[in-house]
């Protein structure tokens, strides 16, 4: 794993308990002294969409939606992979490469925190 600065592996089941179609989570990584969000993962499945972003400077940067096949189905238990590598993100849904997020926030030894949230169950969770 050449040029990895580091992996995130999370496992989500959908939550269920009031069932709609607007299911929407977040994954935000960021660093603790600021409110910059290096990197925003958001995918909508009403719109099946899956949003990726930067905040920095108390701003929001330009979305990005395009990905050559939406991953979720309502209900569905997955595995969210992260790889940090030097220029990009490389995101994996169930093992399957889904998207590539180029480093708007450069100061990636300053990402210490993981903030999620959204109509999903949080299972396991393991970083290198």
């Amino acid at each position: 794993m050449d040029g990895v600065i580091f992996f995130l592996k999370v496992n989500f089941s959908w939550n269920l308990k009031h069932y709609c179609f607007s299911y929407r989570f977040t994954v935000n990584l960021k660093p603790s002294d600021s409110d910059d969000i290096a990197l925003h993962l958001n995918p909508r499945m009403k719109e099946k969409t899956f949003v990726r972003n930067s905040y920095l400077f108390n701003c929001w940067g330009e979305e990005e939606k395009e990905v050559p096949h939406f991953p979720f189905s309502p209900g569905m238990y997955f595995e969210l992979i992260i790889l940090c590598q030097a220029h990009q993100y490389n995101v994996a849904i169930n093992g399957v490469h889904t998207l590539e997020y180029k480093h708007r926030f450069k100061q990636l030894n300053k990402i210490n925190t993981i903030e999620i949230s959204g109509d999903i169950l949080l299972l396991d969770m393991k970083s290198w």
